[in-house]
């Protein structure tokens, strides 16, 4: 007769075993899972991060486009009133408009025909974007045909100032102590600052033409 050993019997989960793993396997996932959403917080932070710092260096390839190649080339708007090459204005609706050139036309199918001029202007809208505005024409006719592309939002100011040549720095050009319908000097250098909400403060210069 073969005699069986009663503790050799494989014993199955008490109930309070069955608890217990089951709150250990809680705890485990838990934890998993916050590790899980800050690696996935972070990850995604450094992304937009990257996005912010990139469209910010795009605004600045703007700028440079454009400032880097005013020309000295006055114009009209849409009321008829002559516009100076390069104008900054705090309480206009353009923080600052000029005209600059090497904008290609290789097409030329707007009629009327446009030249290589492009007259631009950056302004902030009611939602603290930035907002780049070109025109296909110098002299804006009635009905005359623009563009605006986003620069970048989160924009709480922009700021000008420019260098002459006599070593002054002016935060308006024309600058606020000459007759703006005689002037038609350039300066030498623009300074651009921007205040960027999650970013600070960003300045540049920029070397104008000759």
């Amino acid at each position: 007769m073969v005699s069986v050993n009663r503790h050799s019997r494989q014993r199955g989960f008490t109930l309070i075993e069955f608890l217990v793993a089951s709150a250990v396997l809680a705890v485990m996932g838990g934890v998993a899972y916050a590790g899980w959403f800050n690696v996935n917080r972070i990850s995604q932070g450094v992304l937009e991060s990257g996005e912010r710092y990139e469209r910010l260096q795009q605004t600045f390839k703007w700028f440079a486009a454009d400032f880097e190649q005013i020309v000295l080339r006055d114009s009209v708007d849409n009321l008829g009133d002559k516009r100076k090459s390069l104008e900054v204005s705090e309480a206009g609706e353009y923080l600052i408009e000029l005209t600059r050139g090497g904008w290609t036309n290789p097409a030329l199918l707007e009629l009327p025909p446009r030249s290589e001029l492009q007259r631009v202007a950056y302004r902030l809208d009611d939602d603290k974007r930035l907002l780049r505005r070109y025109w296909y024409h110098v002299d804006r006719f009635e009905g005359a045909a623009f563009r605006d592309r986003l620069m970048i939002d989160g924009v709480e100011g922009l700021a000008f100032r420019f260098y002459d040549n006599s070593g002054e720095w002016h935060s308006a050009w024309p600058p606020e102590d000459v007759d703006k319908e005689e002037f038609s000097d350039m300066p030498i250098a623009l300074e651009a600052t921007l205040e960027i909400a999650d970013l600070g403060s960003v300045r540049r210069l920029y070397v104008l033409p000759r």
